[in-house]
């Protein structure tokens, strides 16, 4: 999970893609899976695929992943220790 946090900032510095964070979501959704799920990542998987192939510019896709992946910081902020 400290590393799915640290992509996500990447991605807020532009120094990774979408398709980046997409590949580390989905390791960890299924590093995690048939633990307690403290945090159910399928959904924000999900939206980072099809985020991928809808053909947009990579900054445009950069911008909805924010979007999308907000809420998921903001979990990820008070599951981690500092």
């Amino acid at each position: 999970m400290e590393n799915l946090f640290d992509a996500l900032d990447r991605l807020f510095d532009r120094e990774s893609k979408v398709i980046d964070i997409y590949a580390i979501m989905f390791a960890s959704e299924k590093a995690v899976s048939g633990e307690t799920e403290v945090v159910n990542l399928s959904e924000y998987s999900y939206a980072l695929k099809m985020l991928t192939r809808t053909g947009k510019t990579e900054e445009a896709q950069r911008e909805e992943a924010l979007l999308i992946t907000n809420e998921l910081r903001s979990i990820l902020n008070e599951l981690l220790p500092i």
